[in-house]
C-alpha cells in the first residue's frame, strides 16, 4: 500500500492539517428516505482493456456510479427547495457560495429529533468560541450526530435541526451556506410534520428558500474543526 509520504506535499501545506468533511460514497450507504440508492459498478476493467489492446498496452479501469445528488455529502441548490421558474440549479449558483471563509460551532447538545437549535443557543455557542460568521461566510454546526449514529438506524430517523429563528439570524448575518453533520438542517421530526400537513414544516429549508441561503448536509469530522 502507498502511504501519504509517497506523494510530494506542497510547502504551502507545512504545519497545516487537511480535514476531509465529506462522507464516504459506497454501495449500501444510508440515503435520505425516497432518494435514489447508491450503486457502484465496474464500467471498464484492466482485464478488458488488456484483451482489447494486448499484453504490452497501457490498461485503464473506470468505475460507474449511480447516486442521488442528495445521497452523500452535498450542497442544496436553490432549485431543490424552491419551485420558482427562476430558482437556480446547482450549476447556476455562483462559485463564491461554495468557496468561503467558515466557522464551526459546537452545538453537540442537539442530540435527537426533539432538539431544535434556537437563535439564543446558536449565538451563545458562537460567542463562547469567539467565532464571528461574517458576511458571505459558511457556518458549520457540529451536532455530533455523525460521530454517534452513523451506521445505525438513528442516522436517518433521529436528529435535531435549526428553528426558523436561528436560520433567519444566520441569514441576517449574511451567511450564505449552513453545514451540518446530519442528513438535514431540519429535524427528522419534520418528515412526520410534512406528512401531517402541518404549517411551516422544514422551517430551516423554508428560510433558505426565502433568503437565498444554501445548506450542506451529511458532513463528517466536524468534531475536528469545532470551535474554529
Amino acid at each position: 500500500l502507498l502511504m501519504a509520504s509517497d506523494w510530494p506535499r506542497s510547502r504551502e501545506l507545512d504545519d497545516k492539517e487537511i480535514v476531509d468533511l465529506s462522507g464516504e460514497i459506497y454501495e449500501g450507504m444510508p440515503v435520505y428516505p425516497s432518494h435514489q440508492k447508491t450503486s457502484l459498478f465496474k464500467a471498464k476493467t484492466h482485464a478488458e482493456t488488456r484483451r482489447r489492446y494486448g499484453e504490452g498496452a497501457l490498461t485503464t479501469t473506470t468505475l460507474g456510479i449511480l447516486l442521488s445528488d442528495h445521497g452523500p455529502t452535498h450542497t442544496d441548490a436553490m432549485h431543490h427547495f424552491d419551485s420558482s421558474d427562476d430558482a437556480e440549479t446547482i450549476d447556476e449558483m455562483p462559485l463564491h457560495m461554495f468557496y468561503t471563509s467558515a466557522v464551526c460551532a459546537d452545538v453537540s447538545h442537539i442530540r435527537s429529533s426533539e432538539d431544535y437549535l434556537t437563535e439564543d443557543e446558536l449565538r451563545d455557542a458562537l460567542e463562547e468560541a469567539d467565532l464571528d460568521p461574517g458576511e458571505g461566510s459558511t457556518v458549520l454546526l457540529y451536532t455530533g450526530h455523525w460521530n454517534r449514529n452513523w451506521g445505525t438506524d438513528a442516522w436517518l430517523s433521529d436528529y435535531g435541526g435549526l428553528t426558523r429563528e436561528a436560520t433567519e439570524w444566520l441569514a441576517d448575518q449574511g451567511v450564505v451556506n449552513i453545514g451540518i453533520d446530519a442528513p438535514s438542517v431540519d429535524s427528522s421530526a419534520e418528515m412526520e410534520r410534512r406528512e401531517n400537513n402541518e404549517d411551516d414544516h422544514y422551517p430551516s429549508h423554508q428560510v433558505c428558500k426565502e433568503r437565498k441561503v444554501t445548506n450542506t448536509e451529511n458532513m463528517i469530522n466536524l468534531d475536528k474543526v469545532a470551535g474554529e
